[in-house]
């Protein structure tokens, strides 16, 4: 099963203006976007309502990007470039905002994870149910492939990264692959010591569209954007770094 939805709701009582859509296609679940920015009075000065649609890396459609059908979308990198053939222009996104790289670890609560058949005998692994995410999916695959672990373990998938994490630690699941960042004391994600997979993984990023670039509204939507780095309960998406500031009068 998976995950996919699409949440609306109206900005401010009241408020009239069009429709903002956001496309999420990093399935980011601590956003905590609409209960934000539907209230938000600088949303309300340009739109009357949000719509926010999640999807798996397997269900992005590049249809999305060159009919221009969201104004904000969050994504990886190379799913834009794919758009963008030849770097040509061909979609009309802006980078604005930048998440830091970060890494892959295999992760158990019953000791650091080792990649033999030994260790792996009779475990259970959770992985992530997309084949195109790098880090839940494609990294910890290939390492069991070079490992020549074909039998061991036992793979069982998720729909969300929330549901993996739930699993591993209800003890459905042994071992899952997870984020591997500077966390401090401050952040809800409390693991055990991992073995790391890849250190480095280019992070998510924030896409605006180009009529909205140095506009009003383009002051608004980023000073939104950094308040949900700011309200973060992960150190990693408080780490934001903005790539295209406001400029508008």
């Amino acid at each position: 099963m998976r995950d996919y939805n699409v949440q609306r709701c109206d900005i401010v009582v009241k408020s009239s203006g069009p429709v903002l859509r956001v496309l999420d296609a990093i399935y980011m679940e601590d956003l905590d976007l609409l209960s934000s920015w539907c209230q938000s009075p600088e949303m309300a000065r340009h739109f009357g309502s949000l719509e926010l649609r999640s999807v798996h890396r397997d269900h992005f459609d590049l249809r999305d990007l060159f009919e221009s059908r969201y104004d904000l979308v969050l994504a990886k990198s190379e799913m834009i470039s794919r758009g963008d053939l030849a770097g040509k222009g061909n979609i009309d996104y802006e980078l604005i905002a930048q998440y830091p790289d970060y890494g892959c670890q295999l992760v158990s609560l019953q000791g650091t994870p080792e990649l033999s058949a030994a260790w792996m005998k009779g475990k259970t692994l959770g992985l992530l149910d997309d084949p195109n995410s790098v880090s839940a999916y494609q990294i910890p695959k290939a390492a069991l492939h070079r490992s020549g672990l074909v039998d061991e373990p036992k793979i069982i998938y998720f729909r969300s990264h929330r549901e993996m994490y739930k699993a591993l630690f209800e003890g459905r699941v042994d071992v899952i692959p997870a984020l591997l960042s500077k966390e401090g004391p401050d952040s809800v994600l409390k693991l055990p010591p991992g073995l790391v997979l890849e250190e480095t993984i280019p992070g998510p990023a924030w896409y605006i569209h180009r009529e909205l670039l140095q506009e009003p509204v383009h002051c608004d939507l980023l000073a939104a954007i950094e308040q949900l780095a700011r309200n973060s309960r992960l150190d990693y998406l408080r780490d934001l770094k903005i790539v295209r500031p406001c400029d508008a009068d």
